[in-house]
């Protein structure tokens, strides 16, 4: 024989059972998304630097050594944010560009280096171009980086 309300605390434990399962699988999942935003970042993130690689590769160097270059002589340096890629639903992942270019020790002092038309006969210029991108994921800032170097 059937107590009144008995009914209810069934329905009450089924539901509480239920619902423990729920946020487990949920939990379960937000689990596997995790690393796999973790990739997405790095893939984003390899993906713009290889486009500032190519930048750095294909530019002039009259452009390159130029007053207005993109990337200026060190220790100065010019910084730009870029939106790498999208979230799902269109918010944009923002990044910092960093570029700064070093000369070779060999140049001539007119080209930034310390060298003599003895040690650097054909007059020839280095320049390494380094493009830094800076990131943040859940709070932690990231850099990565490419250096290119680029001879005339």
């Amino acid at each position: 024989m059937m107590r009144a309300g008995s009914m209810i605390v069934e329905l009450t434990l089924a539901l509480g059972l239920l619902t423990a399962i729920g946020l487990t699988v949920f939990k379960g999942s937000l689990d596997l998304m995790g690393p796999r935003q973790w990739t997405i970042y790095q893939n984003i993130t390899d993906a713009h630097l290889t486009y500032e690689e190519a930048y750095a590769q294909r530019i002039s160097f009259e452009e390159l050594t130029d007053l207005d270059s993109p990337w200026p002589v060190f220790p100065a340096r010019s910084e730009t944010e870029v939106e790498i890629g999208k979230f799902p639903g269109g918010s944009p992942i923002m990044a910092t560009v960093i570029r700064t270019r070093i000369a070779d020790t060999n140049n001539l002092p007119s080209a930034g280096g310390n060298g003599t038309l003895t040690s650097n006969p054909s007059e020839m210029e280095t320049w390494q171009l380094q493009s830094h991108l800076t990131y943040v994921i859940g709070g932690e800032e990231y850099v990565k980086s490419r250096t290119v170097v680029r001879s005339q």
